[in-house]
């Protein structure tokens, strides 16, 4: 991973630094119990109509390049389907996508599955652009994406036969009120697969590499461990089945895209825009990953049904 990211750095140099986030990168950290196959793809794709202003063109051609259209991390549409295998899902159901980000899963579910799938999205900019593509692809009414309001998070009560949470956790600080709606959607007997980073070992020493990463992801990270989550989960009615760690899988998915990607650029060179973005998600990645294989960080796998 550390070989193909450092040649794309030392192909273009270092990127310019984001501007911190709101709290200035700083990562909040509890682990207490609540009180309550990569194909290929041209370097340049089309742009998404429109490009959202906290997203530049050029990152989205980038993340686009790297990922697959709609996605924003690796895996693609078959490791959302991976993920969706156990609910079974045909042309009868209705499915929650939580944590849809540019639609790339929730128009994946629709089209392989037959299920109405609806997206919500708590960046609005995301999900103006998640519905673009839906409609870009005629599948506006099967894979809608909706923004989903923090501050007063709305899903329909008791509609959907079963939901999905792709790491629509870990930037939120009031997560309870956001597994309150997500639960409440659906309805009982329907499981729910969600998948989060949550903190590994406690260690001090890792706050450096914590709040490095958190500025290359221009949010404040809202990590938590793994009883922590599971509690909430828990106390929203959630009969939890399975808890599984699934970082190594994430990690050789990253790895996996990266390499096409690096041989997709010795082949065709990009223009400096594009160059500049693809350094910025290389060193963005290189963070997660090292926090990821050092055991800081983890990614898990919660499959729960509804009481």
């Amino acid at each position: 991973m550390r070989g193909a990211l450092a040649q794309v750095m030392n192909w273009f140099g270092a990127p310019a630094r984001p501007r911190a986030p709101d709290r200035a990168g700083q990562v909040l950290f509890d682990d207490r119990p609540p009180a309550s196959p990569p194909t290929r793809r041209r370097l340049d794709p089309e742009p998404l109509p429109p490009p959202p202003a906290r997203w530049p063109e050029a990152k989205l051609r980038v993340i686009g390049a790297i990922w697959g259209e709609g996605f924003l991390g690796p895996g693609g549409a078959q490791e959302a389907l991976t993920l969706a295998k156990p609910l079974g899902l045909n042309q009868t159901h209705s499915v929650l996508n939580l944590g849809a980000g540019l639609g790339g899963a929730t128009r994946a579910l629709a089209v392989e599955s037959g299920a109405w799938v609806t997206g919500y999205e708590t960046d609005p900019d995301l999900a103006r652009a998640a519905q673009a593509l839906s409609e870009k692809h005629k599948i506006e009414k099967k894979a809608e994406v909706k923004h989903l309001d923090l501050a007063n998070p709305q899903i329909r009560k008791g509609y959907y036969h079963h939901a999905l949470a792709l790491e629509a956790l870990w930037r939120i600080p009031d997560k309870a009120s956001v597994i309150a709606a997500l639960v409440g959607g659906v309805k009982p007997q329907g499981q729910v697969v969600l998948t989060d980073l949550a903190l590994g070992a406690p260690s001090p020493s890792a706050e450096r590499a914590f709040n490095a990463w958190a500025q290359l992801e221009g949010v404040a990270p809202c990590l938590t461990g793994e009883k922590a989550t599971t509690a909430l989960l828990a106390k929203e009615g959630l009969d939890i089945r399975i808890c599984e760690d699934i970082t190594a899988r994430h990690i050789s998915q990253t790895v996996t895209a990266w390499a096409a990607f690096v041989e997709e650029l010795k082949r065709d060179r990009p223009s400096r825009p594009f160059a500049i973005q693809v350094v910025a998600e290389a060193e963005r990645c290189m963070r997660r990953i090292d926090l990821l294989r050092t055991g800081r960080l983890r990614l898990l796998r919660w499959h729960a049904i509804r009481r």
